[in-house]
């Protein structure tokens, strides 16, 4: 036997004997591929990517359950939800800031159109939504002209309510230097729902 990757997970490749013992080998492991893309969370949500998605892990809005949302008069017919973990398994960029940046001088996190693809956005535009209500409007041009980051951590911490967190969006410059102050503040901190328009 020999210990192979397939879709992420550990498998063990064993000599099949017969067609049919092959056949029911591969369809298992096509069902576990396919089951695989639509990951589910582990440890608590901090973003819900909503609207003309084409993925969904989690069912469409109830207003007994999402609570907080109901606040926001959000809702939805699907959604993907990710938690800490599954964005970072995306892919971490590192923005470096200048030194006028009063927090810490790193915040790390997943490209915004890897976050994108991960959910299937197929809209034109985001409307992104902070803990606290602030809206940010980004069109697919936007999105596409500038390395967005949505950032887990910053200083190497994980990002926590009241500091900037569950997830801040913040801008990668192009070029080897570090972020202004003004391109560090161009997104939101507090980000927790993306809707795809």
């Amino acid at each position: 036997m020999e210990d192979r990757r397939f879709c992420g997970r550990r498998s063990r490749l064993v000599l099949m004997k017969t067609p049919l013992a092959m056949a029911v080998a591969v369809l298992a492991w096509f069902a576990a591929c396919v089951s695989g893309a639509a990951a589910m969370p582990a440890g608590p949500v901090v973003l819900t990517v909503a609207g003309d998605i084409a993925a969904a892990n989690r069912p469409a809005y109830d207003e007994q359950r999402d609570m907080f949302l109901k606040h926001h008069k959000r809702t939805f017919d699907k959604a993907f939800v990710f938690d800490r973990a599954m964005l970072e398994r995306l892919g971490v960029r590192e923005v470096r800031a200048v030194a006028d940046w009063t927090g810490p001088k790193t915040a790390s996190g997943p490209l915004l159109v890897d976050v994108l693809n991960a959910a299937g956005c197929r809209g034109r535009a985001l409307d992104m939504l902070a803990l606290d209500g602030f809206r940010f409007r980004l069109s697919k041009e936007e999105v596409e002209a500038r390395e967005w980051v949505v950032a887990t951590r910053a200083g190497g911490r994980p990002l926590g309510i009241g500091d900037q967190g569950p997830l801040w969006l913040v801008f990668d410059p192009p070029g080897d230097r570090p972020a202004t102050a003004k391109e560090i503040g161009l997104g939101p901190w507090a980000l927790f729902f993306i809707e795809c328009r």
